[in-house]
């Protein structure tokens, strides 16, 4: 019997975890091929990271909200904006509280780590990416096998959505990653075949380990970050409010969850882990992306249940340790916003940012209805979306779930996961394009197990057998062609993916490398998927290495040449290098941070709101955003040369009228190579 056909095994005698070995000898092969997948992804993930710079204007706006927690040692309440005063006393300066603080804390901690940096800001977000595709991996060898397993980790990891927003330093990772690391513990804890065995004490270790992890640094944060507040509650209130009061109560939920389910004796399973793995990373999730975080994994559980029947599994969910340890890993931080910030922080993050988000509408860019997100989950899953349609097919002819078992209820888990993603994105009135990304590891489990059971001895799984299964083979080479044809005729659908502000500009002297790399991986994976057919096993397996090797090729390309090549519009970068090459380099204030870089000339951006400028000056750049303001700098700064960064439009126009007498004329362009931004330098430096 192979690993893929083993039954659940019975459950051992031995329970206490102090009986138990570091690792089993049946563990140890699973925890090779873990590590393997994990070395895998990091390839794949890792090289050429920093090597271009952030994107305006998610990344580099979040980035430089993550940079001001180091700058100014404040890592509970985020602040984003300029310290310039205008001619009345105005600043750009205030409170951010529009997104949740882990995204924040994996930059800030990256720039600490590893200075000022591109790789510092985005290395914590591909992290949890690598942690979902071994997520993924580590739940089909629990409940599929090992050949499932591997399916699972490649076509997640070869999803453009997946790997493009690997790349992104924005919230969608950090939640989506997050989420999915959760939902396989979930998974595994309910479905598993090894959920009824005694852990290793290396897993327990594991468990206890990450727990304290996530949630001692935030009882060290809190607790000295509202060490002075009292508030104004009354003597009851403020005590509850206090720092080392949360502190030792967080503490205390922490101890209770984890320690009295680690000394549990002959009780202690591994469903017990896989359960507090949930609620651990679901609290992650939560801290990455707000109420989300935790109602989707919940209304994927409850309509998992309504549409079984089997309430008697809410038994095996830890409804008692799970939340104390998710309420230890998320409320620090909320609670301690709450607390500084009452009422604004509530109007801001969870009305606004929330619940008008789905109801009324907020930065509406994209339309549409059940179309829009059809479309760009066919680029956000290419070349594998070809067989999702086979995929979901497999779901209406698989054997019953009494029947199939774990695997069934696994399988329509997996289903109640992408469709329910799927209709509450489609129905929520804010739209872009990369809304629809939580369903992407769903979905792209469902198509690894398609191609993983047309990988083995069971004719009836085979896409290609019979009439049907020619049908849906020939499918997917459609699907897989005109998808691909429309991405070689417009290479902007990659970077629409995962972009705001579409619109902007693209240089088509770009066009014919990126259509002829696509051409040729299309016509790979075309080939690939038409193999699928095949009665032969071996015939298939030859076809699923052609489209597994243009996946792989489509994830290198993406990575490693069109994002750092299209970066000369999209990113801000490449200016600021000149600027700071060509000043004169002068010494910060007493106790400025390390890390900054200062100039003797001042530097504008004029009528420039794209947040790259913020970023890239260190929050050191004077935002020009009304003529006035221009006036009252231009005064302030008197005859010292400046220099400034705009539009190429507004140089040739408003920016070259507005300058004084004395100037016009002596302002000149000293760095075009970016194709939307100019960076001016004024009066022009002698040759």
């Amino acid at each position: 019997m192979t690993q893929d056909d083993a039954s659940t095994p019975q459950a051992p005698q031995r329970r206490r975890l102090r009986d138990q070995p570091w690792l089993r000898l049946e563990e140890r092969a699973v925890w090779r091929d873990r590590l393997l997948v994990l070395g895998l992804t990091l390839l794949l993930f890792l090289p050429f990271l920093g090597s271009f710079g952030l994107w305006d204007p998610w990344e580099t706006h979040y980035g430089e909200v993550g940079r001001q927690l180091t700058e100014r040692g404040d890592w509970i309440s985020t602040w984003w904006g300029s310290h310039w005063k205008n001619a009345q006393g105005g600043q750009e300066g205030t409170w951010f509280f529009s997104k949740p603080i882990l995204l924040m804390w994996l930059m800030a901690l990256g720039l600490e780590t590893f200075g000022f940096s591109e790789w510092g800001i985005r290395l914590g977000v591909t992290l949890v990416a690598v942690g979902g595709v071994v997520a993924g991996w580590s739940a089909g060898e629990r409940i599929w096998g090992r050949r499932a397993a591997w399916w699972m980790a490649l076509v997640l990891a070869t999803s453009p959505f997946y790997f493009f927003l690997s790349r992104q330093a924005q919230t969608d990772m950090p939640f989506v990653g997050n989420m999915t690391i959760g939902l396989c513990c979930f998974m595994m804890g309910l479905f598993g075949r090894d959920r009824d065995e005694a852990p290793s004490r290396l897993g327990a270790l594991l468990l206890g380990g990450v727990a304290l992890l996530l949630v001692g640094p935030q009882l060290g944060l809190i607790g000295a970050g509202l060490a002075g507040w009292r508030g104004e509650w009354g003597p009851v209130g403020a005590f509850f409010a206090w720092g080392p009061t949360q502190a030792v109560l967080y503490g205390a939920l922490l101890l209770i969850s984890v320690g009295s389910a680690l000394r549990s004796g002959e009780g202690l399973r591994m469903q017990r882990l896989y359960m507090l793995g949930f609620y651990l990373f679901v609290g992650l999730a939560t801290l990455a992306k707000g109420l989300l975080g935790f109602l989707l994994p919940g209304a994927f559980i409850f309509l998992y249940l309504v549409l079984t029947g089997q309430w008697r599994r809410l038994r095996e969910m830890e409804l008692l340790r799970g939340p104390l340890l998710f309420i230890a890993v998320t409320f620090p931080w909320y609670v301690a916003m709450l607390v500084r910030h009452g009422n604004a922080f509530y109007q801001r993050f969870f009305v606004h940012d929330h619940f008008k988000r789905l109801s009324a509408g907020v930065h509406q860019i994209d339309s549409g209805s059940f179309e829009h997100y059809v479309k760009w989950l066919g680029y956000g899953l290419w070349p594998w979306v070809g067989f999702l349609p086979a995929a979901l097919a497999r779901l209406f002819v698989v054997r019953g779930l009494e029947e199939g078992g774990d695997r069934a209820h696994a399988r329509l888990f997996l289903a109640i996961w992408a469709i329910f993603t799927f209709t509450l994105f489609t129905l929520s009135s804010t739209k872009f394009h990369h809304y629809c990304f939580p369903a992407v590891p769903a979905l792209a489990m469902l198509i690894a197990l398609l191609l993983s059971e047309a990988q083995g001895e069971d004719e009836d799984a085979t896409p290609g057998r019979g009439w049907a299964g020619g049908l849906l083979v020939a499918l997917a080479v459609g699907l897989i062609g005109v998808i691909g044809w429309d991405l070689v005729s417009d290479p902007q659908h990659w970077k629409n993916l995962f972009s705001y502000k579409y619109d902007r500009k693209w240089d088509p002297a770009w066009n014919a490398g990126f259509q002829q790399i696509t051409a040729g991986l299309l016509a790979m994976a075309a080939l690939g998927a038409a193999g699928m057919a095949w009665k032969q096993r071996r015939g298939r397996q030859l076809a699923a290495g052609l489209l597994a090797a243009a996946a792989v090729g489509t994830a290198v390309f993406g990575l490693d040449h069109y994002m750092p090549t299209i970066s000369s519009t999209w990113s801000q970068k490449g200016i600021w290098d000149t600027y700071y090459a060509r000043c004169t380099g002068t010494e910060g204030p007493p106790g400025h941070d390390a890390k900054k870089r200062y100039c003797a000339e001042q530097v504008i951006t004029y009528k420039l709101n794209w947040r790259g400028e913020t970023y890239y000056t260190q929050n050191e750049v004077i935002p020009i955003r009304e003529d006035e303001e221009f006036t009252w700098f231009l005064k302030q700064n008197k005859d010292r040369p400046f220099y400034a960064v705009m539009e190429y439009s507004r140089f040739t126009g408003e920016f070259s009228r507005k300058l004084p007498a004395e100037l016009k004329g002596k302002a000149c362009k000293i760095d075009e190579r970016n194709l939307k931004f100019v960076l001016v330098q004024v009066p022009c430096a002698a040759p």
